[in-house]
């Protein structure tokens, strides 16, 4: 018998019911904002411990995707009330940036427009040539933020474009006059 145990934090509310005609036993999960339901079938049982905010829900089957499961679960209930972020800086001279609302337009002369639109994502701004993007999902924002650099990349020989805040900036050495 494997036992998998959750920890719900405790700014998440949950009730369990148990329905005793089709043996079907549910755990509902919300807050302010979120709602979400966990299906337990009539070969696990589920127990609650209401002092450490625990579910420990035995499966009479061996699954070895448990572990993936827990973990999953913990970042799925981390991100309902906390923000990842990560911050964008920019270098180079007449590059400019313009914030409507969660739309961020970029102006680095060039001859078409740059623009990233933003879902379900907070922009911040820092400082003249540095952003920060908020997130409740850490997947999406590391695949926001990639789409928002690759639009102008960091140039190695003039040091020009977007970057992460600490990624490591290479240069190339240029020629140098032999004489």
């Amino acid at each position: 018998m494997k036992k998998n145990i959750l920890f719900i934090p405790y700014n998440i509310n949950y009730i369990y019911i148990e329905e005793k005609k089709n043996l079907n036993k549910f755990l509902y999960l919300y807050n302010d904002n979120y709602f979400f339901s966990i299906n337990i079938n009539y070969k696990q049982n589920i127990k609650i411990n209401q002092d450490t905010n625990t579910v420990i829900i035995e499966n009479r089957n061996f699954n070895n995707k448990l572990n993936l499961f827990n973990h999953e679960f913990d970042k799925f209930l981390y991100s309902w009330d906390n923000f990842f972020f990560n911050k964008i800086k920019f270098t180079g001279k007449g590059f400019k940036w313009k914030k409507k609302e969660t739309n961020l337009f970029l102006f680095f002369n060039r001859a078409h427009k740059c623009f990233f639109i933003g879902n379900n994502i907070i922009l911040k701004r820092l400082s003249k040539s540095k952003i920060i993007i908020l997130k409740n999902n850490y997947k999406h924002l590391i695949h926001d933020s990639i789409l928002i650099r690759v639009i102008r990349s960091n140039n190695i020989f003039t040091k020009r474009g977007l970057r992460f805040s600490r990624q490591i900036i290479l240069k190339k050495k240029g020629k140098t006059a032999s004489q």
